[in-house]
C-alpha cells in the first residue's frame, strides 16, 4: 500500500503525459494476499489501467501469457503518443517542460503528504504496560575489556542507559593463558579475574556467553576486516567440563553464590563447537546445564540461540530433546540481525536488511515453537542491530538512531529482554580507522562520543511505564508521577540506490532512502486531569543537533584531532533541548511537532 501512490504517479505519467496505453505486471509471490493484489487492481482501475500478473519465475513461459497478451492487445489499439516538450527547443527549455509536467506533479503529491496528522490521545486510558527491556549491552570479546578506554564506556552506559547486565563471551581466551592442559588440574585465571574484578567493583551483572567464537570483526555482512580462530579449544566433552567445573569453582571461591546467581550463565548454538569430536550442541547444552545448577542452585541458564545454519527440523529437534531431558533454558535466546537470512526462515521473502518483518516473524516463530511444547520459560534477544558491519557509515548515522526506536517498539511486546550488539566501536579499532567516525557498530565513537544510536537508548528509557498510544512515528506515555512522555521519530525507508551498492561502498546518505520528508503532528491530549499552565520540555537527536556525523562535516572531516577538539565534539554531541508554555483548557492541551527526516525527539509534558 506504501508504494501505491509512486506507482501510480507513473501510471499517471504515461496516460497523461505522453499519451500512451499501459498495463501493470505485478510480479506475484506467494505470500502475497489476494487482498493485496485486489488493491493494486482496484486502483489502477481507477485510472483506466489493466493489471496482469507475471508468475514467469514459477510457471516459465506460461506464468507470463496474461501479460503478454495485455501488451499486444494495447499495441494493436490507437494512441495519443506525444513528447512532453516541443522538439525544436533547445535544452534548457525541454528541461523546463518536462519539470511542469511531471516534477510539479511530484512536488504537488509531496505538499499533499505534508499535510499535517492530527494525533488524539486520550491522557486516562493505558493501552499497554511498558518496561525498559534494553537491560542487555554486548561488549563482545572478554579481552577487550582490559582496556581502560572501554572500562570507561561501559561505565557511561551503566550511569545513562540504565543497563543491568554486559555480555561477553571468548572468556578462555588464549590471551588469557588459562592453562597448557584442558584434562588437568592446573588452571590460571589470573588475566580474567581482572575483567570479572572490575564488573563485580561496579554492581554490574554479566551474561556470560561460554561458547566460543571467531575473532572476527566484519566490514559488511559479506566481507570481514579482519578474522582469527581460536586456537585452543576443548577436544572432546571430557575437556570442555572440566574446563567448565574449574572455572565454576574459582568464580564460587572468588565472588560468592550470591554474585553469581545474579549472573546469567548463556549456553548458545554457535556456529563454533564447544569442543571438536563428536560434537552435538544439546549434549553440550545438557551438560553445561547441569554443571553450573549443580554449583549454583539457583543460578540462571539460557540456551539456544540457534545461528544461521539451523533450520526448523533442527530446532524443533533440539527443543523436543531438551524437554524430554527436563533441562530447557530458564530463558531461550535469539540473535537477529536484519543484514542476515536465517536457514530457519527459509520460506519467508527476505529483504536485504531493511526487514524489520521479516526479523519479526523470526522471533515470533522460535516462540511459537516453544510454545506449542507447553514449556515455560522467558524470552530474551540477546543479540540484535540493524546490521553486522563494522564499516557502514549508517551506524553512525541519524537514521540508526530512528531504525533502534522502530525495532525496539516493534519487539516490546514480544520478549523480556533485549541486548544491543553493541557497546562502543573501541572494541572494532584496527589498522583501517583511523579516522573520528569508521562506521563502527558501536552506539559510542572510539573516543566515546555519543552516536544518534546511544540517545535513541537514553530516550526510550525515559518513557513512562503505561503506554497510552503507539503509533508508526511515535509512543505516547505516562510515568508514575502523571507526567506525559512522549517520543517521536522519522524513520524514512531505504530506496532502490541502497541495493545497489554494499555497505561499504555507500558514501552519500541523501541518496539510500526513499523520500526525505518531514513528518508534521498536531498532538491533542484530552481528559487531563488539571486545567492551567503545562511546561513542554524537547530533547532533539536530528542532522543539526547531536550528530557526531554531522558535527565532523563542519570540522572537514579531518582524520587527525587534538584531544581539546575531541572533547569539543563531545560537548557539542547532545541533544538540543527547546522549553516552551502551554495553557490546558477543558482538559485539553494541543501543539505541533514537526520532524525531519531521521529525527528523533522526546516530549516531557508535566505542570508548571
Amino acid at each position: 500500500e506504501k508504494g501505491l501512490p509512486n506507482l501510480l504517479q507513473h501510471v499517471d505519467n504515461i496516460k497523461n503525459v505522453f499519451g500512451l496505453p499501459c498495463v501493470v505486471a505485478v510480479n506475484a509471490f506467494p505470500t502475497d494476499t489476494k487482498a493485496e493484489l485486489d488493491l493494486v487492481e482496484a486502483k489502477c482501475s481507477e485510472l483506466g489501467v489493466n493489471v496482469a500478473l507475471s508468475e514467469v519465475w514459477a510457471k516459465g513461459g506460461e506464468g507470463g501469457k496474461a501479460l503478454a497478451e495485455e501488451v499486444v492487445r494495447l499495441c494493436e489499439q490507437p494512441n495519443n503518443f506525444h513528447q512532453s516538450y516541443e522538439l525544436d527547443l533547445g535544452i534548457e527549455e525541454k528541461i523546463e517542460a518536462i519539470q511542469q509536467q511531471i516534477s510539479e506533479k511530484i512536488e504537488l503529491e509531496s505538499s499533499r503528504k505534508a499535510k499535517p496528522e492530527l494525533l488524539r490521545v486520550s491522557a486516562s486510558h493505558t493501552a499497554f504496560r511498558w518496561e525498559n527491556i534494553n537491560s542487555i549491552m554486548n561488549l563482545g570479546e572478554t579481552p577487550a575489556v582490559c582496556d581502560a578506554e572501554i572500562q570507561k564506556h561501559i561505565l557511561l552506559m551503566k550511569e545513562e542507559l540504565g543497563i543491568s547486565y554486559v555480555r561477553i563471551w571468548n572468556l578462555f581466551s588464549d590471551k588469557f593463558a588459562i592453562t597448557a592442559d584442558l584434562e588437568g588440574d592446573n588452571f590460571n585465571f589470573f588475566y580474567l579475574d581482572s575483567v570479572l574484578d572490575f564488573f563485580v567493583q561496579n554492581d554490574i551483572a554479566l551474561f556470560l556467553d561460554l561458547g566460543q567464537r571467531k575473532r572476527v570483526i566484519k566490514a559488511s555482512s559479506k566481507s570481514e576486516v579482519y578474522l582469527e580462530e581460536e586456537a585452543h579449544q576443548p577436544a572432546n566433552i571430557r575437556q570442555w567440563e572440566n574446563l567448565l567445573r574449574h572455572f565454576l569453582r574459582h568464580l564460587l571461591r572468588r565472588y560468592g553464590t550470591a554474585v553469581l546467581e545474579k549472573w546469567i550463565f548463556e549456553f548458545p548454538w554457535n556456529l563454533e563447537p564447544y569442543y571438536k569430536e563428536d560434537y552435538d550442541y544439546v549434549q553440550a547444552y545438557s551438560k553445561g546445564r547441569s554443571i553450573v545448577r549443580e554449583m549454583v542452585r539457583n543460578a540462571t541458564v539460557a540456551g539456544l540461540s540457534p545461528n544461521i545454519t539451523v533450520d526448523a527440523r533442527q530446532l524443533s529437534e533440539a527443543i523436543r530433546k531438551m524437554k524430554k531431558e527436563g533441562v530447557f533454558p530458564d530463558v531461550v535466546t535469539m540473535r537477529v540481525f536484519m543484514d542476515l537470512e536465517h536457514a530457519l526462515m527459509k520460506d519467508v521473502n527476505y529483504q536485504r536488511e531493511n526487514d524489520f518483518l521479516y526479523a519479526r516473524q523470526f522471533v515470533e516463530r522460535i516462540i511459537q515453537m516453544v510454545r506449542d511444547e507447553n514449556l515455560s520459560c522467558k524470552f530474551c534477544i540477546s543479540e540484535w542491530s540493524n546490521s553486522v558491519a563494522n564499516r557502514s557509515m549508517i551506524q553512525d548515522s541519524c537514521a540508526r538512531g530512528t531504525t533502534v526506536i522502530h525495532f525496539v517498539a516493534g519487539m516490546a511486546n514480544l520478549v523480556d529482554m533485549m541486548g544491543f550488539w553493541h557497546a562502543t566501536d573501541a572494541v572494532d579499532v584496527f589498522y583501517d580507522t583511523k579516522k573520528l567516525i569508521f562506521g563502527g557498530g558501536g552506539i559510542l565513537t572510539k573516543d566515546g562520543i555519543k552516536k544518534p544510536s546511544f540517545y535513541a537508548f537514553r530516550f526510550l528509557k525515559q518513557l513512562g511505564g503505561e503506554v497510552l498510544k503507539s503509533g508508526k512515528n511515535y509512543v505516547v506515555t505516562r510515568d508514575s508521577s502523571g507526567r506525559i512522555v512522549c517520543l517521536f521519530f522519522n524513520k524514512r525507508e531505504y530506496s532502490y540506490s541502497y541495493y545497489l551498492k554494499e555497505e561499504t561502498e555507500q558514501k552519500d546518505l541523501s541518496q539510500l532512502f526513499q523520500s526525505e520528508e518531514n513528518v508534521i503532528l498536531e498532538l491533542e491530549l484530552t481528559d487531563i486531569e488539571r486545567n492551567g499552565e503545562y511546561l513542554i520540555k524537547e530533547e532533539v537527536v536530528n542532522s543539526k543537533n547531536g550528530s557526531i556525523q554531522d558535527e565532523w562535516k563542519i570540522l572537514g572531516n579531518q582524520e587527525e584531532l587534538r584531544k581539546s577538539e575531541i572533547q569539543y565534539l563531545k560537548n557539542i554531541c547532545i541533544p538540543r533541548i527547546y522549553m516552551k508554555q502551554f495553557i490546558c483548557t477543558e482538559g485539553q492541551l494541543r501543539f505541533h511537532i514537526e520532524l525531519e527526516p531521521h529525527e528523533m525527539r522526546l516530549i516531557h509534558i508535566f505542570p508548571y
